[in-house]
């Protein structure tokens, strides 16, 4: 049975939300605010969050990008009043898988979850091998080796930027999502740090320059790894 945890204070509509969602054979976890939502992220592992923007404690986009950071995996649906371009687009950004405006129905929230857990399954059971143009990512071993089976070294920095692309492969993810993700310490350094991780990665998965770019700039937003 799949654990889904429900963030809204809307108390008619997460019931509302919950009661269907368990007929639909998921059960579902409801926390009203962030705060509630920590101390259940903290002791419990979820397959999926649906995540409203509108909490009373806390900034939505906030706490989005701190949850993506800290579950780098985990499918996140964003459910919220907030239907403008800019909000979906901003919301997406800071890590959402899905974004949903309100008023929505629970069926085509049940059908965007199957979609995203289905997906997310599909990706937990492919292979560890993941190739970046001549070079190959070995997730289970940590090794970075190029065509010839050669070991290409990482420092740990670069290997966590670069798994953190790769698990979120074609989203492109802002420095200050890469940065909570991987750890790296933040203050105004941090955003030139990342800069140089991604320049020194280049060099290392980009060694044949007749292969397509495999780590993309997207101006003005930040970067995405490209697979294949």
């Amino acid at each position: 049975m799949n654990s889904i945890l429900l963030i809204e204070d809307d108390v008619q509509l997460s019931e509302m939300t919950c009661a269907y969602l368990e007929l639909c054979g998921l059960k579902v976890t409801a926390a009203p605010s962030a705060n509630d939502c920590w101390s259940l992220l903290e002791s419990n592992t979820f397959d999926l969050i649906i995540l409203d923007l509108g909490l009373p404690d806390e900034d939505g986009l906030v706490l989005l990008r701190k949850i993506r950071a800290q579950n780098c995996d985990t499918p996140i649906i964003v459910s919220s009043g907030r239907a403008s371009d800019e909000d979906k687009i901003a919301g997406l950004e800071f890590g959402a898988n899905d974004y949903l405006a309100k008023p929505y129905k629970v069926k085509e929230l049940m059908l965007r979850i199957k979609i995203l857990l289905k997906s997310t399954q599909l990706s937990d059971s492919s292979i560890n091998l993941v190739k970046l143009g001549v070079t190959s990512l070995n997730l289970v071993s940590h090794e970075l080796v190029n065509s010839d089976g050669h070991e290409i070294a990482l420092t740990a920095h670069e290997y966590a930027v670069l798994k953190f692309l790769v698990k979120n492969a074609q989203r492109t993810h802002s420095r200050e999502a890469i940065i909570d993700a991987t750890h790296l310490e933040e203050g105004p350094e941090s955003s030139r740090a990342v800069d140089t991780i991604i320049c020194r990665l280049r060099k290392k998965v980009e060694i044949d320059p007749k292969k397509p770019t495999v780590i993309k700039t997207v101006n003005g937003v930040g970067y995405k790894i490209v697979i294949g």
